[in-house]
C-alpha cells in the first residue's frame, strides 16, 4: 500500500503552462512552490529559463528560484537536500508542498532518493574542471557515452555541469555514475508523492515555445545577457551553459541576427523538450496523471486542487487512475 503523498508533483516539459498552473494550484490549497528546474535557481537568468517572475513570486511563497550564482553547480544530489528541508519547513507551517518544474531528475531525486556521493580530491577535481571548460560541447557528450553510455542515453541534455558531475566520478572513483546511483546507500528516504503531468500536442508544443522564445527577447533576456557578461560570468559559468544563452550572447554581441537566434534558440529548445516528453513518458511512475495543457488553467488547477484533496483523505485508488479527458473534465 503506498504512503499518503507529502508533496504535490506537476511535472511537464517546457513552456507547457506548468508556472501559472503552480501559482493557481497553489491559491487553491494554501500551498508554497519548489521549483524542480535545473536553471531557475540561478539568480540573473529569471528571464531566460522562464522563472517565475517577481510579480509572480508575490502571488505564492517560492523556493529554490534566483537564490544560486550562476558559477556555482546545482545536481539532482543537492536539490533532493535542499527539497527534503523546503518540504519539512513548508508542513510545519500547515501548508502544501507544491513540487513543479520540468527537470525530471531533480524529482526523482526526492520520491526515488540519489546515492550518497564518495569524497573527491578537491585538487584534482578543480583540474577537471578547467580541462573540461575547454572543451567543446561535442567532445564532452563523446566522453560521456565512451564512459557512461547507460547514462548518455538517458540524459535529455549533457552539457558542463551534467558532464562533469559524470567524468568526475568516472575519472576519481574508477567507477560511472550509472553505477553508483545502481549501487550506493541512498542518502535519504524517499518522499511520497502525487504527480499530475502536463502533455500537449507536438505541433502546439513547438509553436509555444517560439511564442515564448520571441516573448523572452522582447522581455531584457539580451539586457540580463549583458548583466551576466558585465558581473564576470561567461558561457563556461554553469548557469549559462543554459539552453539558448549562447545564442542570446551571440546575438547580444551582433555576430549574428535576431531571426538567426529566435531559429537557433527555438531549435534546440524544441530538441529538449523533445527529449523531456519521452523521459516523462517513460520514467514515472504508473499513478502518474497525464492531463492536457491546452485547456482552461483555472479548470484544470481546480480539478488537481479537488483530486488532491481526495488524495489525502484517503479516497484515492491509483488503480483507478486514468489521464484526464476533455468530456471527464469538470
Amino acid at each position: 500500500m503506498k504512503s499518503c503523498p507529502k508533496i504535490l508533483v506537476l511535472l511537464g516539459p517546457t513552456a507547457t503552462g506548468k508556472t501559472e498552473l503552480a501559482l493557481q494550484v497553489a491559491r487553491l490549497l494554501d500551498g508554497e512552490i519548489i521549483s524542480a528546474d535545473s536553471r531557475q535557481a540561478y539568480r540573473g537568468l529569471e528571464v531566460g529559463t522562464g522563472a517565475p517572475s517577481p510579480a509572480e513570486r508575490t502571488r505564492a511563497p517560492h523556493h529554490g528560484v534566483a537564490f544560486l550564482e550562476p558559477g556555482e553547480r546545482y545536481g539532482a544530489g543537492r536539490f533532493a537536500r535542499l527539497c527534503r528541508q523546503w518540504v519539512a519547513d513548508i508542513e510545519s507551517r500547515g501548508r502544501t508542498p507544491i513540487l513543479a518544474g520540468g527537470t525530471g531528475f531533480f524529482v526523482r531525486a526526492v520520491t526515488r532518493p540519489v546515492f550518497r556521493e564518495p569524497e573527491l580530491d578537491e585538487g584534482r577535481r578543480s583540474w577537471l574542471t578547467t580541462w573540461l571548460s575547454g572543451l567543446p560541447p561535442d567532445e564532452i557528450r563523446r566522453w560521456v557515452q565512451r564512459l557512461d553510455p547507460a547514462l548518455a542515453d538517458r540524459l535529455a541534455v549533457v552539457d558542463r555541469q551534467r558532464a562533469g558531475r559524470t567524468l568526475e566520478l568516472v575519472f576519481l572513483t574508477g567507477r560511472s555514475l550509472t553505477w553508483w546511483q545502481s549501487h550506493a546507500e541512498p542518502e535519504g528516504d524517499p518522499v511520497p508523492a502525487r504527480t499530475w503531468v502536463l502533455q500537449l500536442d507536438p505541433d502546439l508544443h513547438r509553436a509555444r515555445i517560439e511564442k515564448r522564445v520571441r516573448s523572452m527577447l522582447d522581455s531584457g533576456w539580451l539586457e540580463e545577457v549583458r548583466a551576466l557578461a558585465a558581473s564576470g560570468h561567461g558561457p563556461g559559468s554553469p548557469g549559462m551553459t543554459s539552453i539558448g544563452y549562447l545564442d542570446a550572447w551571440r546575438f547580444a554581441a551582433g555576430e549574428i541576427s535576431r531571426d538567426e537566434a529566435v531559429s537557433a534558440i527555438v531549435r534546440d529548445t524544441w530538441q529538449y523538450a523533445r527529449r523531456q516528453r519521452t523521459w516523462l513518458r517513460h520514467q514515472l511512475e504508473d499513478d502518474a496523471t497525464r492531463v492536457d495543457a491546452n485547456v482552461d488553467i483555472p479548470e484544470l488547477a481546480r480539478a488537481i486542487a479537488a483530486d488532491w484533496t481526495r488524495t489525502i483523505d484517503g479516497e484515492w485508488n491509483p488503480r483507478e487512475n486514468q489521464p484526464m479527458s476533455d468530456s471527464e473534465r469538470p
